[in-house]
């Protein structure tokens, strides 16, 4: 009798051991975001992220040499979601209007989703990482911030706005507006993401796009 997921199942061990380890790997970036969160960088050991995760100090640093890479491989994550969530789908949608909607929906259920919201919140905290390993995270994010400004142009030009708005002043006040919601955001609050996503939307196109 076979239980679990039956495509799993019928993988070869060593495509079932790689499946693991992903997932593992994601667990413990979860779990060490949260308690990065609650507790702080600085405050947090690996003995802590390891109790957490009921595994022994040295089951952890299979996975991990540390706390730097940890927080090098919870900021690189984020922004893996963001490349598959948000900036590949909407590069095949021609309108350049729809394109920057879709990006703004799809950016804030990143920010809003409950399983992903402690990686992608960290990725906006100010910590600590050696400076290798800063500037390939800062590397990411401009790309983004820059993707960003190139839609809004997109935008702006057919839309023929005479606003004296930049294309870059617009981006990182979209971006701003929309990675600040975790300082807010209540799960159980009167603002949910079906009201939430288009009152931004039409803040952003009536304001700073009018």
């Amino acid at each position: 009798m076979m239980f679990g997921n039956p495509a799993r199942n019928c993988l070869p061990w060593h495509a079932m051991a790689r499946e693991t380890l992903i997932d593992s790997r994601q667990e413990i970036l979860r779990t060490a975001a949260r308690l990065f969160q609650q507790r702080g960088y600085d405050a947090t050991s690996m003995n802590d992220v390891a109790a957490a995760l009921k595994l022994s100090k040295g089951g952890l640093y299979h996975h991990f040499q540390g706390k730097d890479e940890i927080l090098f491989e919870i900021m690189n994550h984020a922004m893996e979601i963001t490349e598959e969530r948000v900036m590949a789908p909407v590069r095949s949608i021609p309108d350049p209007e729809d394109r920057l909607r879709s990006l703004i929906r799809r950016h804030m259920e990143v920010v809003l989703s409950p399983r992903d919201r402690e990686i992608t919140v960290m990725l906006h905290e100010n910590h600590p990482l050696p400076p290798a390993l800063r500037k390939r995270i800062n590397s990411r994010k401009k790309e983004y911030v820059h993707f960003v400004e190139s839609l809004i142009a997109d935008v702006q030009r057919a839309r023929q706005a005479r606003s004296g708005v930049s294309p870059r002043a617009a981006a990182f006040a979209l971006l701003g507006m929309i990675n600040w919601i975790y300082q807010w955001y209540k799960p159980e609050g009167a603002l949910q993401a079906h009201n939430l996503i288009p009152q931004f939307t039409d803040l952003f196109f009536a304001g700073i796009l009018a």
